[in-house]
């Protein structure tokens, strides 16, 4: 089977788990079904919550990484980084497009999973 799903690199997922498919779909149910949760504790961030909001964009860009993630790992580790080093204003500049990203790799992922499981 070829999975074909917009911000997921395949190939590198699979072969973090030696090209088990079987293997590699529950991670991608797994991450489309529990990162949502996390993903609605980004979606407001202060200068209060930034220590909390570092650490949950460290976890999103751990399993990123385990489903082949690419651009979206990216993404997280610029927002991580910046939350670490205190710039709220940047952290508030970025974070509404990378929701928007994250969200919609949810999507296309459940969409994919649903149309081939």
């Amino acid at each position: 089977m070829t999975i074909q799903i917009p911000g997921v690199d395949e190939k590198k997922g699979l072969d973090l788990y030696d090209d088990d498919e079987d293997l590699y779909l529950i991670i991608l149910r797994s991450y489309a079904d529990n990162t949502p949760a996390v993903l609605n504790k980004l979606r407001t961030v202060s200068a209060e919550t930034l220590k909390d909001y570092a650490a949950a964009m460290h976890g999103i860009k751990g399993t990123s990484t385990a489903v082949g993630a690419e651009e979206l790992r990216q993404a997280a580790l610029k927002l991580e980084t910046m939350a670490r080093d205190g710039d709220i204003s940047g952290v508030q500049a970025g974070n509404p497009a990378f929701l928007k990203q994250a969200d919609t790799l949810i999507e296309d992922i459940k969409a994919w999973l649903g149309n081939n499981q």
